[in-house]
């Protein structure tokens, strides 16, 4: 199942991508393909999460709002503050580290499918 590219804009808007990235084509390209390469950071998150390691899960968060960020992943940028302030207390993070999870699976798909349009 493919998304259609509205859909896909929800998760990744390549227009702003491309404007934060000065319109250069080539570094959005390589920053995207980079982008692939934080499946290992997400693996470790899901680790943190597993077992209650909160500090550890926040640092990483705030790593992906940054990327997320500056990537005009939306969905994924939207989610990462309210994680955070969930990771800062003693809430159940299940729920909405399956949100975030969702989320981030969502984000790769789009950036493996456009990937190959630039």
């Amino acid at each position: 199942m493919t998304m259609d590219d509205l859909q896909m804009e929800k998760y990744l808007n390549i227009e702003e991508a491309l404007k934060r990235m000065g319109g250069n084509m080539k570094l959005l390209k390589k920053v995207l393909t980079t982008f692939l390469d934080t499946q290992s950071h997400f693996e470790q998150l899901q680790k943190e999460i597993e077992v209650n390691d909160r500090e550890a899960a926040l640092k990483s968060v705030h790593a992906f709002k940054g990327i997320a960020g500056n990537l005009s992943m939306t969905t994924l940028y939207e989610l990462c503050p309210p994680f955070e302030t969930i990771l800062k207390t003693d809430a159940d993070i299940s729920e909405f580290g399956s949100s975030f999870d969702d989320a981030y699976k969502k984000t790769m798909e789009c950036v493996i499918t456009i990937l190959p349009t630039i």
